[in-house]
């Protein structure tokens, strides 16, 4: 990729107001319950996150989502909630072949609303010490 290639274009303009930070965290999502659909996560902010997966989810789904966060080696969390699917493209690597999503946050309860903070607040502090 040359950098001319890894520039974003004069006309993209940034529409985000919380920052995204990356991950690779996996993600349960069900439109009705008992059928679960499985992801990853990339990205996450505040209000959203980007995923892949296998999955063909149409764009302006609402899907209840749930996703492990690491807290350490041996240590995990979830936080809970509903999301919107944003937008979606076909995704492939080697190997590997389904959509990327991205997804703005439309309701979480109180306390995963706290843990998705600290977690955030965590991938501050090491994007920050390693810079």
């Amino acid at each position: 990729m040359t950098s001319e290639e890894a520039t974003p274009s004069p006309s993209f303009v940034e529409r985000r107001r919380h920052p995204r930070y990356p991950v690779t965290l996996p993600i349960d999502l069900w439109q009705t319950p008992g059928v679960v659909l499985g992801g990853l996560v990339t990205d996450m902010s505040e209000a959203g996150l980007g995923f892949r997966s296998t999955h063909e989810i149409q764009t302006s789904t609402d899907l209840g989502i749930r996703v492990y966060l690491s807290r350490g080696e041996f240590s995990f969390d979830s936080i809970e909630g509903t999301g919107r699917v944003i937008w979606r493209s076909p995704y492939q690597e080697e190997g590997w072949k389904g959509y990327r999503y991205g997804m703005y946050i439309t309701k979480m309860a109180e306390y995963s609303r706290d843990r998705l903070l600290k977690y955030i607040k965590m991938l501050e502090e090491e994007e920050s010490s390693s810079q």
